[in-house]
């Protein structure tokens, strides 16, 4: 192997490219938004937990560490669902575009906002997909000192990558997976039709990582690892079980036999399944002038 074709940006875009093929990732994102609509009330009441709020204060931790976040800045929280970060960042006094295709999460948002008539003025919420969006038909070219990426399925290739580069005049944050997830049930009845372990390769951090660097970005990075115990009745698993793999397969008549038959073989007495969840995340955060970023900012 010529190892000078890793420093080629071309190389890591190419790669990119070809896992997004193998997850098919691109046929299902009109898919992709009629899940997370029908998962949003549910993804709120796990994201709104203790593990949930220490993955907000991680990654504020981490942009403060940088400086980011010293003076006001105006954000776009860029696939925000149900609006954990947007919140938080209002609730430091930015000011805060929030976009996400999905309206069932912005109705979350503002249900969240009305309660909070403080921050109501800090935050503007916008329904669209960040995927065909025209930056320019919005005004948002160099609009914003920070776009804020955290585990959105938006920026899915190097065009969506370079287009936040596009609408940011300052820095950008991006997160993805590092590595596979924990899900048992959903890996049981993954596996069971499937000779592969379940795992969006596209997903990881593994290619924008490599693509920036290859293009001359040096971009400051943390890992964070996050478990919970996670407990829900038998029919809201299940729920759940077929949202999350309807992104990867069809459900038909046999994958829900198997589901349930999972759901009746692990659920207790009660009727309650309690499974371990986990994943580890990588938290990348860049200027997109290419500066080499110190910590204190």
């Amino acid at each position: 192997m010529d190892t000078t074709t890793l420093f080629d940006s071309s190389f890591w875009e190419s790669a990119w490219n070809e896992a997004i093929e193998a997850d098919q990732e691109r046929k299902r994102a009109k898919k992709s938004v009629d899940v997370w609509n029908r998962r949003a009330k549910n993804y709120d009441k796990n994201v709104d937990t203790d593990s949930g709020n220490r993955r907000v204060e991680e990654a504020l931790a981490f942009l403060d560490t940088y400086g980011v976040m010293s003076e006001k800045l105006r954000i776009l929280d860029l696939g925000c669902g149900p609006g954990n970060f947007t919140m938080a960042f209002a609730e430091r006094g930015h000011q805060v575009v929030a976009l996400d295709p999905a309206e069932e999460m912005l109705t979350i948002l503002r249900e969240k906002l009305a309660k909070r008539p403080d921050l109501e003025p800090l935050v503007k919420t916008v329904g669209d997909d960040w995927i065909p969006l025209v930056p320019q038909e919005y005004g948002w070219d160099n609009n914003f000192d920070l776009v804020f990426a955290s585990m959105t399925p938006g920026v899915q290739d190097v065009t969506t990558l370079e287009k936040v580069m596009q609408v940011s005049g300052g820095y950008v944050y991006l997160s993805r997976f590092s590595g596979p997830r924990i899900h048992p049930s959903v890996q049981a009845v993954w596996e069971h039709f499937n000779d592969k372990p379940y795992y969006s390769q596209s997903l990881d951090i593994l290619f924008p990582l490599n693509w920036l660097y290859a293009e001359g970005y040096k971009p400051a990075m943390h890992f964070a690892r996050w478990e919970r115990q996670h407990e829900q009745p038998a029919q809201e698993a299940l729920e759940e079980m077929r949202n999350v793999l309807s992104l990867r397969m069809d459900i038909d008549r046999q994958v829900e036999q198997v589901m349930a038959q999972y759901v009746e073989a692990h659920s207790d007495e009660n009727g309650l399944l309690s499974e371990t969840k986990g994943a580890t995340s990588a938290m990348l955060l860049w200027h997109v002038d290419k500066r080499v970023l110190t910590k204190g900012g």
